[in-house]
């Protein structure tokens, strides 16, 4: 019996089932096509996901192929540029947004998971599933059948698992449609998305690395998918941008853009994860971000269950946590699409109207060009202790130094499980000697203590010191210690005092199996 078998070897299966590995558990991937995605299609990988594919040591092989820190263009009626958005660098270690092509990932994606080993079977088309008290029995075409204790549903929006599973989903789908046209040998080189608003015929230009662009056009009422598509009309559509040859289309296709959530993510040991949780329109680029976070959220709870080491609750905590932030990202989504698609001349100019206005306040200008709009994903109910920052925040990921001057990614020294960062004025061995002898003890969490950016740190036996050199975590203002505690996906826990540590032991009983008394 395998730990845990996952549905579906798009990006959201293969980051979950590398995230599994990497923390020991026995995964297979089954895969209803018979190779490795070959297609381009989500383009945009925002800084969170490549946080997490640094944990899996996989950005190196992924860096030539990124549009690192890329821009976009909002252009309106007339092609007057409406607004540029360049979110630039954040809090987590990697540049906001940044292009890509989804053959690429998949590909470095699958080498991970398979030098992890992780068993992958392509042509395995999943028609059926059985659950009972130990497991799930996954039925195959052809009569094979798969034996696992958990099951994730990364397969989709069309997903065959959450159809078997009677799980609806709620929303709706656009009546927009619009051609999606990838091209080879393009002379676009800016590092920039570029957002043609224009009512007569909304399009988008997103280019990639060694001469790729994709073009996306809306469909008008009374055309037809098969007209759309052929070589002649295209010719028409790209004339404006460069000269069509269909020896340089990678891909050609038709989509509806969806806004919809499962209604259940999770029914007894199966889960749904990615496409098959949730869809949204692609003009806020994080539908494939959504479904990384979701893998990193369930991966170390999926760890954490197999080896015995979580209560019900932390599986249960997985939909919790990670619903109200995809439902954000839908509605966000839905609402950039009206702005981009509108067919509406009137609609048009009110919005250009408004763009126009906004540069006359800086602080709103500000806002809209840093894309600070983004709703940051925040865990506010589920496995957390208390409320308010930083609490169910991100923990930033800053270059801290050492005693020796030597920079390191505070993420490298944290590991991949459980965490205490004790932020100290200047540090106190004690400190970590009361935390030995609480109720946290059981969960080995590893132990760094960093000093404000003003202080020298120094070599301490016992403990890892270091100076926080970006001044970018949270430091009390009032100059006492600080302890956060960091699950294993970098969500702070808690934040508490030395002298607190059995209090949030106490609370975390109801999602960890730790003592809620101290020594």
């Amino acid at each position: 019996m395998r730990e845990v078998v996952v549905v579906g070897a798009g990006p959201t299966g293969l980051t979950l089932a590398n995230l599994l590995a990497q923390q020991g558990v026995s995964v297979t991937v089954l895969e209803r096509a018979g190779s490795a995605c070959s297609e381009p299609r989500a383009v945009a990988l925002a800084d969170e996901s490549l946080r997490t594919l640094h944990l899996l040591g996989l950005v190196p092989a992924l860096a030539p192929n990124l549009v690192w820190d890329s821009a976009a263009h909002y252009f309106g009626l007339g092609g007057r540029r409406l607004a540029t958005t360049r979110p630039g660098h954040g809090r987590l270690g990697f540049p906001r947004k940044n292009l890509f092509d989804q053959p690429d990932l998949v590909e470095v994606l699958v080498k991970g998971a398979l030098d992890r080993g992780v068993e992958i079977r392509h042509g395995a088309h999943v028609t059926g599933l059985r659950q009972d008290r130990d497991g799930v029995t996954v039925l195959t075409e052809g009569g094979a059948e798969w034996r696992c204790r958990y099951l994730v549903a990364c397969d989709g929006g069309t997903s065959t698992v959450r159809d078997r599973l009677g799980i609806g989903m709620s929303g709706s789908s656009q009546a927009e449609r619009w051609i999606v046209l990838d091209m080879i040998h393009d002379p676009h080189d800016e590092r920039a998305s570029l957002f043609y608003c224009d009512p007569g015929r909304p399009a988008v230009v997103v280019p990639g690395v060694r001469g790729r662009c994709r073009y996306e056009f809306m469909l008008l009422p009374g055309e037809n998918d098969e007209e759309v598509l052929t070589d002649a009309f295209l010719t028409g559509l790209l004339a404006r941008f460069r000269p069509f040859d269909p020896a340089h289309v990678r891909r050609r296709a038709v989509y509806a853009a969806h806004r919809l959530v499962a209604r259940q993510w999770r029914r007894e040991r199966v889960f749904l994860a990615g496409d098959a949780a949730h869809m949204m329109p692609p003009f806020a680029g994080q539908g494939l971000n959504s479904g990384i976070r979701d893998a990193r959220n369930l991966a170390w709870k999926l760890a954490a269950a197999t080896g015995g080491r979580a209560n019900a609750a932390l599986l249960d905590s997985y939909e919790r946590e990670r619903r109200p932030h995809s439902e954000q990202m839908v509605r966000l989504s839905a609402a950039l699409g009206r702005i981009v698609m509108t067919t509406s001349r009137r609609r048009a100019l009110a919005r250009d109207l408004a763009f126009g206005l906004l540069h006359l306040v800086p602080p709103i200008r500000s806002y809209v060009t840093g894309m600070r709009f983004f709703p940051e994903p925040q865990v506010s109910g589920g496995c957390v202790v208390g409320t308010g920052a930083p609490v169910g925040q991100q923990l930033p990921a800053p270059t801290v130094t050492d005693a020796a001057g030597t920079g390191h990614r505070l993420d490298e020294l944290l590991g991949i499980g459980w965490a205490v960062v004790a932020l100290e004025p200047r540090h106190d061995p004690a400190t970590f000697t009361a935390l030995d002898r609480s109720a946290l003890a059981p969960l080995a969490a590893s132990r760094v203590s960093v000093l404000p950016r003003d202080r020298i740190p120094r070599d301490c036996p016992a403990t890892r010191v270091f100076a926080d050199t970006d001044a970018m975590l949270p430091f009390p203002a009032n100059g006492e210690p600080l302890l956060l505690l960091v699950r294993p996906d970098r969500y702070i826990c808690a934040a508490f005092r030395p002298g607190d540590a059995d209090r949030v032991a106490g609370r975390l009983t109801h999602y960890l199996p730790i003592s809620d008394q101290g020594e």
